[in-house]
């Protein structure tokens, strides 16, 4: 009689890992300065993924008239000085960061762009609510929301 042989088949060799890319953490605003729970959830956040902090404002461009649209600014002094001291508190704990500031008629339009562009894992929404208006606030935050290809983080 032949003989009956068990056997267990081969465990399946696990499929190659590729190394896992961390996705960029994007702190953004609205020529406005940012709120300081976004600015620490944000850093804190980069600094403990080891994600890049890409430092967003996105500026307005009014399109009525050609001689206005023309001459373009690099955003409000104040928010300027602010996405500074934000990269440099960023740095100083070792993240990698880029500032970017970006001008378009429709900035948030331009945000999400960037967003897919650059494969965006977290976009923390840090424009000072006050500063901004509740209304306006209120209308990014749900477009943010709705149209965003990653997590959003948004103060309360």
């Amino acid at each position: 009689m032949p003989e009956l042989v068990l056997g267990r088949p081969e465990a399946a060799s696990p499929l190659p890992e590729s190394p896992a890319r961390i996705r960029p953490v994007m702190l953004l605003t609205f020529d406005v300065p940012f709120d300081h729970q976004a600015v620490d959830f944000a850093v804190e956040t980069a600094a403990e993924t080891g994600a890049e902090l890409y430092v967003c404002d996105g500026v307005p461009v009014p399109t009525g008239n050609p001689a206005v649209a023309a001459s373009r600014t690099f955003g409000n002094s104040e928010t300027r000085a602010a996405s500074e001291a934000v990269a440099h508190e960023a740095r100083e704990r070792g993240v990698r960061t880029t500032q970017l500031v970006f001008h378009h008629p429709r900035p948030v339009h331009a945000a999400l762009e960037v967003t897919r562009d650059e494969h965006v894992g977290l976009l923390v929404f840090g424009s000072d609510r006050k500063r901004l208006g509740r209304w306006n606030f209120k209308r990014i935050a749900r477009r943010l929301r709705k149209s965003a290809p990653c997590l959003v983080w948004i103060a309360d």
